[in-house]
């Protein structure tokens, strides 16, 4: 890896709690949402997803990174099967 990609790593994983913070709040407010613009939100979440994956496909970035990505996306598709929590 490169000095870069070792910096952004090691700055993501000092601060996990925060980011995990963020990203709880965000699947709260999806939960949220109307069915419409979930899907509106869920169609740009798949868009970038697509994009992440063939980027790191070709990166040479640690296994857990990817696992991470996928574990991420994993979380929201079952927001997409269990949308509203009323």
């Amino acid at each position: 890896m490169t000095e870069l990609t070792d910096k952004i790593i090691a700055t993501m994983n000092s601060q996990k709690g925060e980011l995990i913070g963020v990203h709880a709040m965000l699947a709260a407010i999806a939960r949220s949402l109307p069915q419409t613009q979930l899907q509106v939100l869920l169609d740009e979440f798949d868009t970038e997803v697509a994009v992440a994956r063939s980027t790191l496909a070709y990166s040479p970035v640690p296994e857990e990174v990817i696992s991470g990505l996928e574990n991420y996306v994993q979380m929201w598709n079952a927001i997409r099967l269990e949308p509203n929590q009323n």
